[in-house]
């Protein structure tokens, strides 16, 4: 089973968005985060106050990349949207990346279904409105699997069509 990972990008951030000696770490879990403290947000200066709002909104985008993927997925999910995440000067970890993997494998046999599926992967990869590099490969990569399987349909379709005028002349024949 072949698959694939449809990504939001890593977003440039300068050093100031995170606390000295914080890392940047993998986070699988969309669970909502606690607003900022009020008492925090007085300690801040307005520099930081400024890159926190940022480093918030580039959370949000990012996020709402990956869940665009991952509704118009569907049942092709291999693994949920999964985030790279750095930690504010409030100390709670934002997303400035992520992906979702999905199956694009063809369906053995069955050149329609693949079509369907293809067409799926494609629309996957492009729903969110700010496609990514990956996104736009993995959407070439799935039409290119589309007009395999459409070559192949119609392979068959011709072979039943010749296979069943062979009969019908056969019957002729056979009547004759």
């Amino acid at each position: 089973m072949n698959s694939v990972t449809l990504s939001a990008g890593l977003v440039g951030l300068s050093t100031s968005l995170q606390k000295p000696g914080a890392s940047e770490s993998s986070d699988s879990d969309d669970a909502a985060r606690a607003d900022n403290k009020a008492q925090e947000k007085e300690t801040l200066s307005a520099q930081q106050l400024s890159d926190l709002r940022r480093l918030q909104a580039i959370d949000k985008r990012v996020r709402a990349h990956e869940q665009a993927h991952v509704n118009a997925a569907a049942g092709l999910i291999r693994r949920g949207a999964s985030f790279t995440t750095k930690q504010g000067v409030d100390g709670q970890q934002y997303a400035v990346a992520g992906e979702v993997s999905i199956d694009t494998s063809s369906i053995a046999g069955d050149p329609q279904a693949t079509i369907f599926k293809a067409r799926q992967i494609q629309r996957a990869a492009q729903a969110p409105v700010d496609p990514s590099a990956q996104d736009r490969s993995v959407a070439a990569s799935a039409y290119a699997l589309e007009q395999r399987a459409i070559v192949e349909l119609r392979n068959l379709r011709l072979l039943e069509a010749q296979s069943s005028e062979a009969r019908d002349e056969q019957a002729v024949d056979e009547q004759a």
